[in-house]
């Protein structure tokens, strides 16, 4: 864990309750007098806290100091996916926020599977979780969209990745940028009726003979772009 977050890091005093103190507490076995190093994923300060006192299911803490030290992805990106199962999802979110991903769109494509419920507070936890394995200081920014309709007048630039488009090459980040979106289907890819609706849109595809699922695509593809 590179820190450990808080929502009110920053502040003078904090008391750490919850699974914050079951971590540091009972599973690294912090003490009083140790310091910890938190943030509030806010902002890009990271704040270093001296343990006061232990309880039986809090701690306190003092802010000892703070630095402006960012750790951010370098290039913006948003990949607009089509909806999977939610645990494919939550399985390859983590893998996306240490690519450096900015944005995720979600959204209802014709192949989703139906009767898959998100949780953007789930989900949510989980890039938090990642953030304080690999030491990102901002959230990737998350959204679910209603439909494939919906994703592309949202997202009037964005590129997709389906069959029989143009070749993505060796150095995508100067061939392609991700800045301006890029859909990925579900599993199945994209019905021939979303297809009518790319009309005029830039097509990508990977040179690869095989049939990649919905998720490596999608992890392939930020890989491409660092």
């Amino acid at each position: 864990m590179q820190f450990l977050y808080h929502r009110q890091a920053g502040a003078p005093r904090i008391e750490l309750s919850g699974e914050g103190f079951v971590h540091v507490v009972s599973a690294r076995r912090t003490r009083a007098g140790e310091s910890l190093a938190l943030r509030n994923l806010r902002d890009c300060m990271l704040h270093g806290y001296i343990i006061e006192s232990v309880g039986k299911k809090n701690a306190l803490l003092h802010l000892e100091s703070s630095i402006d030290l960012p750790i951010i992805p370098h290039k913006k990106s948003h990949l607009i996916w089509a909806i999977t199962q939610s645990k494919t999802i939550e399985k390859a979110l983590p893998s996306l926020n240490e690519l450096g991903l900015t944005k995720l769109s979600l959204f209802w494509a014709d192949f989703s599977q139906r009767g898959q419920k998100l949780s953007l507070e789930r989900l949510e936890k989980i890039l938090i979780s990642s953030c304080e394995q690999c030491g990102r200081s901002n959230l990737c920014e998350i959204e679910i969209l209603e439909s494939t309709q919906a994703a592309l007048e949202c997202y009037p630039s964005a590129k997709v990745l389906d069959f029989g488009g143009k070749v993505i090459g060796g150095d995508l980040s100067e061939s392609v940028k991700l800045d301006s979106g890029v859909l990925v289907g579900a599993e199945g890819g994209f019905s021939q009726r979303e297809r009518a609706l790319f009309a005029g849109r830039e097509i990508l595809r990977f040179a690869t003979p095989q049939i990649l699922r919905s998720q490596t695509a999608a992890l392939a593809l930020l890989a491409k772009a660092l």
